[in-house]
């Protein structure tokens, strides 16, 4: 005769041992003990780790361009912390606001993170531009267009064309802050025509004699002399005999 398996024989007497009424009581107060420590366990959690254990993550705002506080405030109320590390110059973002952010805006990051932020300083130092043989137009377009604004024009005598630029203070190529004045010099041409003597003349007579070379009356002014009659040129400045250029002006004083 065949003999039964072995798990038929450890079955009938674990039935012997544990009768089926006790069986099911021990189930039953297992059961209720493994409830209660881990009902109790789930409320130690709670008043141990108030917080979520895994941290949830969330997407950076975008804060470039932005004020400083305004970012700051932004990031914090996504709950991201904040830190200003370095200033940099920029051509467009005002000084004061956010001209780059690390991590880069829609990031996933833990609650928490540090987000590390680079204000703009305001645009860098201009260079004077070479407008030099420009004409005053297009020196001025040039000088615009590089963030400078033009200061004062002064005619000199240049061996270059009149109105040409010959120069401009401060110097071609130096650097200066956004908004700076340039000055410019023109040329007046060269300075090849010799001022005539005009001094005892009378003022009209002073002008025709001086239009007469290719120079212009400048500024007049007055002044009282008894010993000489009204409107006599008694000074002239540049003076007789210094060379001036095409379309120079010669000042004169004339008696009262």
């Amino acid at each position: 005769m065949t003999s039964p398996p072995v798990w038929v024989h450890f079955r009938n007497r674990f039935r012997k041992l544990w009768p089926s009424t006790v069986r099911g009581r021990d189930r039953l107060r297992i059961g209720i003990i493994l409830g209660a420590a881990a009902l109790a366990g789930y409320l130690v959690t709670c008043v141990a780790y108030p917080a979520p254990l895994i941290a949830r993550e969330r997407q950076v705002a975008r804060v470039l361009g932005l004020p400083r506080a305004e970012a700051e405030k932004e990031l914090s109320q996504q709950g991201f912390r904040s830190k200003v590390e370095d200033e940099d110059t920029d051509p467009v973002i005002p000084a004061g606001h956010v001209v780059w952010q690390d991590p880069p805006p829609e990031t996933s990051l833990a609650s928490g993170t540090v987000v590390h932020l680079t204000l703009s300083s305001g645009p860098g130092p201009v260079t004077v531009p070479d407008v030099a043989s420009f004409d005053l137009d297009q020196a001025r377009q040039v000088i615009d267009a590089a963030g400078l604004r033009i200061g004062s024009i002064d005619s000199i005598p240049s061996s270059s064309e009149p109105g040409l630029i010959i120069g401009t203070r401060p110097a071609i190529g130096t650097t200066r802050q956004p908004g700076s004045a340039v000055d410019l010099l023109v040329s007046k041409g060269p300075a090849d025509i010799r001022v005539p003597d005009v001094v005892g003349l009378k003022q009209d007579e002073a002008r025709r004699r001086l239009e007469a070379a290719g120079l212009r009356v400048g500024t007049v002014t007055t002044q009282k002399r008894q010993r000489n009659a009204p409107g006599i040129v008694l000074e002239q400045q540049p003076s007789a005999g210094v060379f001036s250029p095409h379309d120079g002006r010669v000042s004169l004083v004339i008696s009262n």
